[in-house]
């Protein structure tokens, strides 16, 4: 075999980046997660695209085309798998979820809940809200905010996504009380994100989010 040959065999044998691209419905979300996505792909050929949308009606009517903008890009050889990031909101979660994963389907994409270890589309959804993560990881919220309130509020100190009631302005409230008037909550995200650890966190939805990364980054 001739030198060029064993470099065209050698090129066409290594494994290309995988390109991840994360969708979410707005610019809180996107600074929370930057620094936990590089946590969970530094150690990966993973390059991380985070597309943040104007809120969740925003992101519901062009997540189809933008599926199937990826799909198309996907039967071009390019290794893309797909994250979608939504609030819960006052929705119910099996229905919010089973459109996600229909949207998918209609792309021509198979999500996690067709196939559970080889899938391109992972669909999560916070509940309710992003804030019930951070009341999940207080350390990072007071890492971030050092005169933070030293004990949770009450209705978040066991499981936060069970707690009644809008999480973001339980956050906003904890946060006043001593004194902290920041109601951005791209500066919540900001402040809080790098400072958010992969486990032991509270909120469940935000240990299937975590969990759902590394399977869609293993599948």
């Amino acid at each position: 075999m001739s030198r060029g040959a064993k470099r065209s065999t050698q090129k066409n044998t290594n494994k290309g980046p995988i390109y991840l691209e994360v969708l979410v419905e707005e610019e809180s979300a996107c600074e929370a997660l930057r620094p936990l996505l590089q946590k969970l792909t530094e150690s990966t050929r993973t390059k991380v695209g985070i597309r943040q949308f104007r809120g969740k009606p925003d992101l519901l009517k062009k997540l189809p085309a933008r599926l199937k903008g990826y799909a198309a890009s996907r039967r071009r050889g390019e290794d893309i798998r797909i994250v979608v990031l939504m609030d819960r909101d006052d929705d119910d979660c099996f229905s919010l979820k089973k459109r996600l994963d229909r949207f998918a389907a209609e792309a021509g994409l198979i999500s996690r809940s067709q196939n559970q270890k080889s899938f391109h589309v992972l669909n999560r959804i916070a509940i309710r809200e992003l804030e019930a993560w951070y009341f999940g990881d207080w350390a990072a919220v007071r890492a971030g905010f050092p005169k933070a309130p030293a004990v949770i509020p009450r209705a978040y100190r066991g499981n936060p996504d069970a707690a009644n009631g809008k999480c973001s302005d339980a956050f906003e409230s904890s946060l006043r009380s001593e004194g902290i008037r920041i109601s951005s909550k791209p500066e919540w995200g900001r402040r809080i994100g790098p400072h958010l650890s992969l486990d032991g966190n509270k909120s469940p939805s935000f240990a299937a989010f975590v969990t759902g990364v590394r399977e869609i980054l293993n599948s």
